[in-house]
């Protein structure tokens, strides 16, 4: 209104120049300037910050199963007198997601065997620390992984030592996210083991004594937990 009473007010003398101002000033006046500032959809999305990455928990539970690729220093001669043989059990890990490409496990694993009748019941026993590097999707819920880690294996009768040693692996799968909170996936695992404790299964064969590694190819099917 101010600005259309001081357009009225400008003499005949005034200069054409004033004139044009004074009708701007009028029309900026009678348009909120909210219509001046708006933006389309696509460029306020461009600019808007992403959200930070937060630091989190992880839990992995799965199920195993793993096949014998070597047996070197456990099965010298004939696998039929191989006291470790194929198998399956169960994995727990925890461990923190610390960026949005890494992530840091600490596992147990334990897995019943094939002992060919060396052990009535024969586990193998494995406390197994991992780091994974994540790769996530940006248009599906799907992520995958690479690993490479190590631990200690102990394996025996039962719950039994008879014979220990380090192990290294490396791994990879992928996991599919059902929520925010909860993911599925598979992983793949070859895993070399040296049992540094020769041991007699009662049949004659020293085992343990010389050789490279035990290698064993495990798959498994994890269900992974976040938390805060």
């Amino acid at each position: 209104m101010e600005a259309s009473l001081s357009c009225g007010a400008v003499r005949a003398t005034t200069s054409f120049r004033a004139a044009l101002g004074c009708v701007a000033a009028a029309l900026a006046a009678l348009v909120p300037a909210s219509a001046w500032a708006q933006e389309s959809p696509s460029a306020t999305a461009a600019l808007a910050p992403e959200a930070p990455f937060r630091s989190h928990r992880v839990l992995h539970v799965g199920v195993t199963t793993s096949a014998i690729l070597r047996a070197d220093s456990v099965c010298p001669s004939d696998q039929t007198l191989c006291p470790l043989g194929g198998g399956g059990g169960i994995v727990v890990a925890v461990g923190r997601r610390v960026s949005a490409h890494r992530e840091w496990n600490l596992g147990y694993e334990l897995s019943v065997r094939n002992a060919r009748n060396f052990f009535n019941s024969a586990t193998l026993q494995e406390l197994r620390f991992e780091h994974r590097w994540m790769f996530a999707s940006p248009r599906t819920n799907l992520e995958g992984f690479a690993g490479l880690g190590g631990g200690l294996v102990a394996y025996g009768e039962r719950f039994g030592v008879t014979t220990l040693g380090p192990s290294v692996g490396i791994s990879a799968g992928a996991s599919y996210g059902l929520s925010a909170f909860v993911s599925l996936g598979v992983m793949m695992r070859v895993e070399a083991l040296r049992f540094l404790v020769p041991f007699d299964t009662g049949d004659g064969v020293r085992r343990s004594d010389g050789g490279i590694a035990t290698v064993l190819l495990d798959f498994a099917v994890v269900a992974t937990f976040r938390g805060p």
